[in-house]
């Protein structure tokens, strides 16, 4: 691809990125390391990954996450057959992957209206959905897929909810035995009353996730990285802060290491 038509690609796709980046500011650190040949990828691949993301959990009436879902699984359906009309999936054009299967999981992924038991069984019920993602992931960036790479994933989403989906009718997905073991209601968690709680279930999410992912797509090393260090501070009781910037590039450049 000609340097002028990445350009023009990555103009395209612009307003999406800053979306995702604004979100995940600690990723356009990550960018810097990314392999010049990648870039245009790491972006539409991230900033797709985001729009999924708010797709599938930050909607606030579900009729509308239905509507949005059934929308972007058949916007990656077309995928597959030469079809995109969104300006990130015409990005990925001509890129091989399971994009059906990753269609067929956001149709079938439902959000259990029962709060499940405690955190493995939180983590359970993301990992069909984030499976179909790391398998699209390791094609796209020809690294291999693990079990290890999905549950990271899936701890990504459930801390991602965090602070605001706290206020949303699932809580943020914490899971009830955190509630029984604080004697905590979910208003009381929402209205800042969880400090403990939130401490607890981002230990709980630490535990869950092993120290490193292995050889595994930049981007998903990037985000572990990241990941661990805000759950180790929600831990330690520091909240929600990101952690200072150096270390925050020095995590973006150890990621970024063959």
């Amino acid at each position: 691809m000609a340097s002028t038509d990445t350009s023009s690609e990555a103009a395209t796709i612009g307003h999406f990125v800053s979306k995702w980046q604004a979100r995940e500011p600690e990723m356009r650190l990550a960018e810097v390391f990314c392999p010049a040949t990648q870039k245009l990828l790491f972006q539409s691949w991230g900033a797709l990954l985001h729009e999924l993301r708010e797709a599938v959990f930050e909607l606030s009436d579900a009729r509308v996450t239905e509507v949005k879902l059934l929308w972007w699984a058949e916007e990656l359906s077309g995928l597959a057959q030469g079809r995109q009309r969104h300006p990130l999936t015409r990005s990925l054009a001509g890129m091989a992957a399971p994009w059906p299967a990753l269609a067929a999981a956001l149709i079938e992924f439902r959000a259990d209206e029962a709060r499940a038991a405690n955190t493995e069984l939180a983590i359970a019920r993301l990992v069909p959905l984030a499976a179909a993602v790391i398998a699209v992931e390791a094609v796209l960036f020809n690294a291999p897929a693990s079990d290890r790479q999905v549950r990271s994933l899936a701890v990504h989403w459930l801390l991602h909810r965090l602070p605001d989906g706290l206020s949303a009718d699932d809580s943020a997905c914490l899971p009830m035995h955190l509630f029984a073991r604080h004697d905590a209601t979910p208003a009381q968690v929402a209205a800042g009353r969880g400090e403990r709680l939130l401490q607890d279930w981002a230990g709980e999410l630490l535990q869950a996730l092993q120290a490193n992912i292995g050889h595994a797509a930049m981007l998903r090393r990037a985000r572990h990285r990241f990941d661990r260090a805000r759950l180790q501070r929600i831990a330690a009781g520091r909240g929600f802060s990101h952690p200072a910037a150096f270390a925050t590039l020095w995590r973006a450049w150890a990621a970024g290491r063959p």
